[in-house]
């Protein structure tokens, strides 16, 4: 009985730690594209992805840059009508479909507690300044993001503020669900 209510209440932890402030909505068919960099980032520990998409003469585009150090982005084109049937406009804070260096979200796998994904935007310059264009960038060790405007450094294991923290009101990273069933499964990040 205390195995139930333990799970119970790290279930409602889980459910309250998913933002719903700005709307994320991600869907993704690996088994159309395999051997993406999008599912390296679920089958490694630390290993993570920057997540955007543009739509481009019709058909939408999914960028995928890994942290391996290689500052590669791969292009992922939704070829099929089904795939694009899907609208990729809402990926969290930083929704502008024209830019998609400022919108979409970080996901990896962490060590401790399996798949996540993380909103690409500052959440602490969101709150401050308004806007939405804040948006990540990876540290030298990989393990971490950088706001290139307050300077804070965000650990990607569990979304805390690991430097330049300015008060004890300071936030974490906006978190999103991630639902992957192993390769070749569909890839859904949301809220």
């Amino acid at each position: 009985m205390a195995g139930i209510a333990m799970l119970l209440l790290c279930s409602c932890d889980a459910e309250n730690s998913i933002s719903t402030k700005y709307p994320c909505q991600f869907y993704f068919k690996s088994q159309y594209h395999p051997g993406t960099s999008l599912e390296t980032a679920l089958n490694g520990t630390g290993v993570y992805t920057m997540v955007s998409a543009k739509k481009v003469n019709g058909a939408w585009n999914i960028y995928s840059t890994l942290n391996d150090g290689k500052n590669q982005t791969e292009t992922i084109i939704l070829s099929t009508a089904k795939e694009n049937y899907a609208n990729y406009t809402y990926l969290g804070a930083g929704n502008d479909p024209k830019d998609a260096r400022k919108n979409g979200f970080i996901m990896g796998l962490t060590n401790f507690s399996g798949p996540v994904a993380w909103d690409r935007q500052c959440p602490n310059c969101l709150e401050q300044y308004g806007g939405t264009n804040y948006p990540l960038e990876w540290t030298s060790n990989r393990q971490s993001v950088i706001c290139d405007k307050c300077k804070r450094i965000y650990n990607l294991e569990n979304g805390t503020i690991t430097s330049g923290a300015k008060s004890k009101s300071d936030k974490p990273l906006m978190q999103y669900r991630v639902t992957y069933g192993g390769q070749g499964t569909d890839i859904y990040v949301g809220n």
